[in-house]
């Protein structure tokens, strides 16, 4: 009796592509996007003159923008990637314009970030010559952050051998917490069909989520980065140094606070779906303990 030959699997393309709308909360997320074309060309650029700090001041306000920067050019790949993807496998149209307009936005922080950085410090960080030990730290800082995130990038392309891109895409909603339309959309429309299973995994990926983003907005986390040891001490003066030179960089207390608000802000909606929020102490966060292990893939998605 002959074998069954095993069947290949259907080869990915973006055509012939659809516009058929499944979920009319996920086109009105996507549709929301269109209001929001704001220009960072615009801004008063000449009013932020180098001239008017010192060098201290001018190197540490770079240096929060190019850290800053780091999650913005992961968002700018990782979302990308997912309207290629979902493209691809010929999801509905909005959700594949959605995550299209979400990488158009990181693009734009981004922006933001390097008009900011050339206003500065000319060819910060990856053409500057520090001219102090302030200097050298800063920059060394910045330099340990981003190639940290070629692991990230290796993990993240990676799980998508391992997780269903239902997953993955799911996994987006975190980074952009505080203006969750579209990516709540996105999760309430993938959450409809997840098992229990997968969605323990989404509340995995949220606990990966605070891991990756807490060099920004906590303190780095020892079971995903990889950083000089004294990294948060300088990040800690170099991030008062920006405060006070006027940037408007948010003490520990109040990245806590906020982040923790953010949270709590959308426990309601998430908890609906039947996902469970995990437990983050360090922010005083209640829910269900997620053992995260030094060095484990983050999975999720910026």
């Amino acid at each position: 009796m002959p074998k069954a030959s095993k069947q290949k699997p259907p080869e990915l393309n973006i055509f012939p592509g659809n516009w058929t709308i499944k979920n009319e909360q996920m086109f009105k997320a996507f549709d929301l996007s269109f209001a929001q074309h704001w220009n960072p060309a615009n801004f008063p650029w000449e009013e932020l003159d180098g001239k008017n700090f010192d060098p201290k001041e001018r190197i540490a306000q770079a240096y929060w923008m190019s850290k800053l920067a780091l999650f913005e050019k992961s968002g700018i790949g990782a979302f990308g990637f997912g309207a290629v993807r979902a493209a691809e496998l010929n999801l509905e149209d909005p959700t594949k314009k959605m995550l299209a307009s979400i990488t158009y936005d990181e693009c734009r922080h981004d922006e933001v970030c390097r008009r900011a950085c050339n206003k500065l410090c000319p060819n910060w960080p990856y053409g500057y010559k520090p001219q102090s030990d302030f200097e050298q730290k800063a920059l060394r800082n910045i330099e340990a952050l981003y190639e940290e995130g070629r692991r990230y990038w290796k993990g993240f392309k990676g799980a998508w051998e391992y997780l269903t891109p239902e997953l993955l895409f799911a996994g987006f909603f975190f980074a952009e917490i505080g203006a969750v339309v579209a990516t709540m959309a996105l999760l309430r429309a993938m959450a409809q069909e997840f098992s229990e299973e997968q969605k323990l995994t989404v509340t995995r990926q949220m606990k990966q989520g605070f891991i990756f983003l807490s060099p920004l907005l906590y303190q780095h986390r020892p079971e995903f980065w990889r950083l000089p040891s004294d990294f948060d001490k300088v990040d800690q003066e170099v991030e008062e140094i920006a405060r006070n030179a006027g940037l408007g960089v948010l003490t520990m207390e109040e990245k806590v606070r906020y982040w923790k608000q953010a949270i709590e802000k959308k426990r309601g909606e998430i908890e609906e779906m039947g996902i469970k929020v995990p437990a983050i102490p360090e922010l005083g966060v209640e829910g269900v303990e997620v053992q995260v292990k030094k060095n484990e893939t983050i999975a999720t998605s910026f």
